[in-house]
């Protein structure tokens, strides 16, 4: 039986849920499945002495944490960020679908010659546990990459293409994907809030220098991105730590 209490559906959309709600809250199991070494190896990226570090999924999901709390605190720099992110997604992602398109359109088509694209037949597969859609959204770009490294040495193997072209292709879109990786850790929290003129000018130099100028459609909140998180009043302004993610992985070596 419902009470006067219980929320409403708009309630629940917008966040607002109660007590009893969040106990039992429903909640979905995802799972990344990767064939290539050359996408697996974007998903922890690389911290080795001597050599310059790769931001991989992990360490680009903890900065988005940080990046969407302080766009619920009201940080335009935050917005900003977002949909930086945003728009750097959209570009990767339609590279991708238009690589995959002209590889596919490379492989006969036979009706007695049929081609499978090459797999990993035990291949690296990790929970994934997000605070935010754009880690979900870049784990998604990170599963096309894979699909599209799987033609491309189709491709190779049937000699429809050369070693150094599909080489220059699984770079080429590595390196696209490293750059949004890189994008987030670019990002300062300095409590910089829209609403308090005082936060732009104790911290707006030392975030111009480290962030660039801000949009003034952004910086007055009228354009924020697609999936903002909703703004949250009176929000504590701490940073959110970024950890190290301790899920367990299925067949991938060191």
């Amino acid at each position: 039986m419902l009470s006067n209490q219980d929320l409403k559906l708009v309630d629940s959309v917008n966040g607002k849920t109660s007590p009893h709600d969040r106990a039992h809250s429903i909640q979905t199991d995802v799972w990344l499945s990767l064939h290539t070494r050359y996408a697996q190896l974007l998903v922890r990226g690389r911290q080795v002495k001597g050599k310059p570090p790769i931001i991989g999924l992990l360490r680009f999901a903890d900065s988005l944490r940080v990046i969407w709390h302080a766009a619920e605190a009201n940080d335009p720099y935050a917005d900003w960020w977002l949909i930086k992110l945003q728009d750097t997604y959209h570009v990767i992602g339609n590279r991708i679908a238009n690589l995959m398109a002209k590889f596919l359109a490379k492989l006969p088509a036979r009706e007695t010659f049929q081609i499978a694209p090459p797999e990993d037949k035990d291949p690296f597969r990790i929970r994934l546990s997000f605070a935010t859609p754009y880690a979900y959204q870049a784990a998604e770009l990170l599963s096309k990459f894979d699909s599209l490294v799987r033609c491309v040495l189709g491709c190779k193997h049937l000699g429809v293409i050369d070693n150094k072209t599909a080489k220059n292709t699984i770079y080429h879109v590595a390196r696209l994907i490293r750059g949004l990786f890189a994008l987030a850790t670019r990002y300062r929290h300095l409590g910089i809030d829209r609403n308090n003129p005082l936060s732009f000018e104790a911290d707006g130099k030392t975030a111009r220098r480290y962030m660039g100028e801000l949009p003034e459609d952004v910086r007055e909140g009228t354009r924020r991105a697609r999936l903002a998180p909703a703004i949250i009043k009176g929000i504590p302004p701490y940073v959110p730590p970024v950890t190290e993610n301790n899920e367990a992985y299925e067949g991938l070596g060191d």
